[in-house]
C-alpha cells in the first residue's frame, strides 16, 4: 500500500513538475504581451498627445500594476526629481523587476537596451525609436505562440512519463 502510494505521489510530483514548466511558458508570453502594450501606449503618448518621456512614464506608472508599475513611478521619480540620467535610472529599475521573471536573457536584454537608443530627441524620432523593440517583442510572442501548444503537451507527456519510470524503478 505505501508503494501505491510513493508510486501516486512520484507521478504526481513530476507532473506538477511539468504543469510549473508550462506556467512559466505561459507567464513568459503574458510578460512579452504586456510589455508590447507598453511600448506601443509609449509610442502613443509620446507621439499623439506629445509627451515627455518622464511624463509619459508618470501616465504608465499610474496605468500599470505589477510588475512594471512601481518601477515605472521609480523611474520617474529618479529622472524628474533626482536629476539621474534616463538610461542609467532604467537599467537599474528593470533590472530589479526582471530579477524573477521568466523571460529569456536575451528577452530581458531587450527590455534593458531600451532607453539607449531612445535618448531625449524630438517626439517623432522618439516614436520611430520604439518601432525596434515593437518589432522584436512581436517577433519573439510570435515564435513562443506557435510552439506554446505542441511544447506543452510534450513537456506534460514527458513529466507523466517520467514520473511512472520513477515508480517503476522505485517498485
Amino acid at each position: 500500500m505505501l508503494r501505491l502510494a510513493g508510486c501516486i505521489l512520484a507521478v504526481a510530483g513530476c507532473a506538477g513538475f511539468a504543469w510549473n514548466i508550462c506556467a512559466d511558458g505561459a507567464r513568459r508570453l503574458v510578460l512579452l504581451k504586456k510589455m508590447r502594450g507598453i511600448y506601443e501606449t509609449m509610442k502613443y503618448y509620446i507621439s499623439y498627445q506629445k509627451a515627455t518621456i518622464p511624463e509619459t512614464l508618470r501616465r504608465l506608472a499610474e496605468r500599470e500594476g505589477e510588475p512594471f508599475g512601481a518601477a515605472f513611478a521609480e523611474i520617474d521619480e529618479r529622472v524628474c526629481e533626482k536629476g539621474e540620467a534616463f538610461p542609467a535610472a532604467w537599467q537599474s529599475c528593470m533590472k530589479m523587476v526582471l530579477e524573477g521573471l521568466p523571460l529569456t536573457k536575451e528577452e530581458k536584454k531587450l527590455i534593458m537596451d531600451f532607453p539607449c537608443s531612445l535618448g531625449f530627441m524630438e517626439e517623432n524620432a522618439q516614436a520611430g525609436a520604439l518601432d525596434e523593440p515593437l518589432r522584436e517583442i512581436s517577433l519573439h510572442i510570435e515564435e513562443i505562440e506557435k510552439e506554446h501548444k505542441s511544447k506543452n503537451k510534450m513537456i506534460m507527456s514527458l513529466g507523466v512519463a517520467a514520473g511512472v519510470l520513477i515508480s517503476i524503478l522505485l517498485l
